[in-house]
């Protein structure tokens, strides 16, 4: 994948609980959050809550995470540390 993408905009959407990104010239990328969180392990599983508020507020962070290999897995990991 092309992770030199230029990320326009960027909105989480909870009906389908994906990532919608305008990444210019007419085209969209959608993240399906299910699918990214469920390759995440967690050492507690109430730490999905760390992904959803990412996906939810910051979700051009998300979006570059989830396309980075481990990206979330590393995001988590880091929230239980600081946590």
């Amino acid at each position: 994948m092309n992770n030199n993408l230029d990320y326009q905009f960027g909105m989480y959407a909870p009906a389908t609980d994906s990532i919608i990104i305008n990444t210019g010239e007419n085209s969209v990328l959608i993240i399906r959050c299910k699918e990214c969180n469920s390759s995440v392990t967690f050492d507690d599983p109430n730490d999905v809550v760390y992904l959803y508020r990412l996906a939810k507020e910051t979700p051009l962070l998300y979006a570059e995470l989830a396309m980075k290999e481990n990206g979330l897995q590393d995001y988590v990991d880091a929230m239980n540390e600081f946590n």
